[in-house]
């Protein structure tokens, strides 16, 4: 008897038929044997260093949010201790705000958070449904003994799925770089928005324009002699078609539950080379609004305005048939004023200044109240058909750029004769190229016939 309960008290410490050990112990387990052998110690220091910058199976946050999980499940263990190698920015940071570092106390703060038996990278990311899988690759201090682990599975917070915009065009140009090793030379087309226009579209270009410097400056194609022009053109101008020519091409879209979307495309005679495909982006880092929308509203909702140096206003909204056009102009600095109408068709006429009448053409001073185009001795405009434009105007102190004063007033009206119609590649370069003037001040004002 006393057998029989001595052997059901056994088998009750034993576990249950069908239990089974926590996975991520099942998976590290093995592993931290191998570390531990490797590195000679059975409570080996380690560096989580985390997954590669430039992957694109998981987004930042999510990353991130793998290299902690791991990191508990290490601890977890009670057979590791953690070096600080992921988090010295961090220290290194809040020190010098504090107490104050010295670029040798810097630097030795820097190596010392990577000290450790093993430094631990996070290999082969891969993303399915809510839960990420990695493979954890620890490195000896000397690089002479690793230890790979079987893929740990991990749940994540999935969101939207998002992939960093700028791992997805590094990726991209690497594709080139694999696929065109001789490029040359790479035109950079602006990336087209779906539905309108979006200033997103502006600065993804700028990304793409970044990432391809980037490569024209790796030391791989330096110490090759390779060499890479990259060529930004300007909204509206076509991108080349002669044959050989390489060029970049992108579009953006934003979904009306709020996604937004990319995809990269290098084209060369035809043929599509390195595409990203459609990848979902956050846009939050880019520093601008997604939302499509017709040129008009663009326009109005991009331009620098500064009501504390310039103001324009319609005297009417809206002008009735018959009725005099006039807008307000108020100036609160002196600056030279450039004005326009633009269309929703994306043309545009240059409406001031006026070539041969001297009042146009003299800097506004403060205080300053004009009204167009009476106050400038110009003809009465009356309204007709039904229309809604854009009177803008751009406010410089001193004057233009040579090149684009020139551009200007080539296209303005003569006091005895009508203003040049710009089509929508001159307007959107022009509009680009001036905003781009160091202390540009725009103004604008909706311009409604019913």
């Amino acid at each position: 008897m006393r057998s029989i309960r001595a052997l059901a008290a056994l088998l009750a410490l034993l576990p249950a038929s069908g239990a089974r050990a926590d996975p991520v112990t099942e998976t590290l387990t093995p592993f931290l044997d191998a570390v531990s052998t490797c590195a000679g110690t059975k409570s080996p220091i380690l560096a989580v260093i985390g997954v590669e910058p430039g992957q694109i199976a998981l987004s930042r946050e999510q990353a991130e949010e793998v290299r902690l999980a791991v990191e508990s499940g290490l601890q977890a263990t009670g057979r590791v201790r953690l070096a600080a190698a992921a988090d010295v920015v961090r220290i290194k940071a809040l020190r010098e705000g504090t107490t104050g570092l010295s670029g040798a106390e810097a630097e030795a703060q820097i190596r010392a958070a990577f000290v450790g038996d093993a430094s631990v990278f996070l290999v082969a990311p891969a993303q399915a449904g809510a839960t990420a899988s990695v493979r954890l690759q620890a490195i000896t201090r000397n690089a002479a003994c690793k230890a790979t682990s079987e893929p740990l599975v991990l749940p994540i917070r999935v969101g939207p799925g998002l992939a960093d915009i700028d791992a997805v065009l590094a990726q991209a140009v690497k594709g080139l770089a694999d696929a065109a090793p001789n490029a040359s030379a790479i035109s950079v087309c602006p990336f087209a928005a779906d539905g309108g226009h979006s200033s997103c579209a502006g600065a993804l270009t700028d990304r793409l324009v970044i990432a391809l410097d980037a490569e024209a400056r790796s030391a791989n194609r330096i110490l090759n002699g390779g060499r890479l022009d990259v060529r930004r053109l300007g909204p509206g101008i076509a991108c080349p078609a002669e044959p050989g020519a390489l060029s970049a091409r992108g579009r953006f879209s934003h979904e009306r539950d709020g996604s937004s979307w990319m995809e990269v495309s290098f084209l060369r005679d035809g043929a599509v080379v390195a595409p990203t495909g459609r990848r979902r982006i956050a846009t939050e880092g880019l520093g601008c609004d997604p939302t499509p929308r017709p040129f008009l509203d663009h326009v109005a909702a991009t331009a620098r305005t500064d009501g504390g140096r310039l103001a324009v206003s319609a005297a009417a909204t809206p002008f009735g048939r018959g009725q005099r056009l006039e807008m307000r102009i108020e100036s609160k600095a002196r600056q030279s004023l450039y004005c326009w109408v633009v269309a929703p068709d994306e043309t545009a006429f240059v409406a001031l200044p006026v070539r041969g009448n001297a009042a146009s053409q003299a800097p506004l001073q403060p205080g300053d109240n004009r009204r167009y185009p009476r106050g400038y001795g110009l003809d009465e405009i009356v309204a007709g058909e039904p229309f809604e434009n854009l009177f803008s105007c751009f406010g410089v102190e001193g004057a233009l750029p040579p090149e684009l004063q020139a551009r200007w007033l080539a296209a303005a009206p003569a006091a005895d004769g009508d203003a040049a119609l710009l089509q929508p590649a001159d307007v959107l370069d022009l509009l680009e190229k001036i905003r781009a003037v160091p202390g540009v001040t725009e103004a604008v004002a909706r311009v409604v016939v019913r």
